[in-house]
């Protein structure tokens, strides 16, 4: 290398070892900690610990009806695994997020708790049913557990806030919010 050259890489390396720090944190998103100062993407915990949260990789086992559901179905999944753990989505057909869980706070356990999931308005075009919340009740053994939801169709792909979120009455006792992109060429 010409020494021209090394001057000049001797010159930017700290502005490149700073760019390097700010892509990885970026691309790895912020640590999760327990949401006290109001910040409105903070993952929240309470009696409940948060194992990861992001896209998953999923065993097909193909759709359950839910008529509760905008869609009317649910998918059904095993071999679930973490791909990456974010908060920002891009949505995409076939792509699962989401969160696994287990209750932990002793006082929660054998009470039925709600899952909560909120979003961005949407109707399904097939049937006209539209909504903008999902709402799950499941009995808390200890056990851990995933809330997953998987974009079947082009009119689930609501861009903006996600939330989904644990209670306990009306108490909040696990939350994570979600940022879906949605990118059309």
């Amino acid at each position: 290398m010409r020494k021209c050259c090394v001057s000049w890489f001797r010159s930017i390396r700290p502005a490149l070892a700073a760019l390097a720090a700010f892509a990885l944190f970026a691309v790895a998103g912020a640590p999760a900690v327990q949401a006290q100062d109001g910040n409105p993407w903070q993952v929240r915990q309470d009696g409940v610990r948060i194992f990861d949260y992001g896209i998953y990789a999923y065993s097909d086992l193909g759709v359950i009806e839910a008529p509760e559901d905008i869609s009317g179905r649910r998918f059904a999944a095993a071999d679930v695994r973490l791909l990456r753990r974010t908060q920002t989505i891009l949505a995409q057909s076939g792509l699962a997020f989401g969160l696994r869980f287990r209750v932990r706070d002793p006082a929660l356990i054998g009470k039925t708790l709600t899952f909560v999931m909120r979003f961005p308005r949407m109707t399904d075009p097939r049937t006209g049913r539209s909504g903008d919340i999902l709402v799950d009740r499941f009995l808390a053994i200890g056990i851990v557990r995933r809330q997953l939801f998987r974009f079947d169709h082009l009119w689930e792909m609501a861009a903006g806030r996600w939330t989904m979120t644990l209670l306990d009455g009306r108490r909040v006792v696990a939350e994570v919010p979600f940022r879906v992109v949605v990118a059309f060429n």
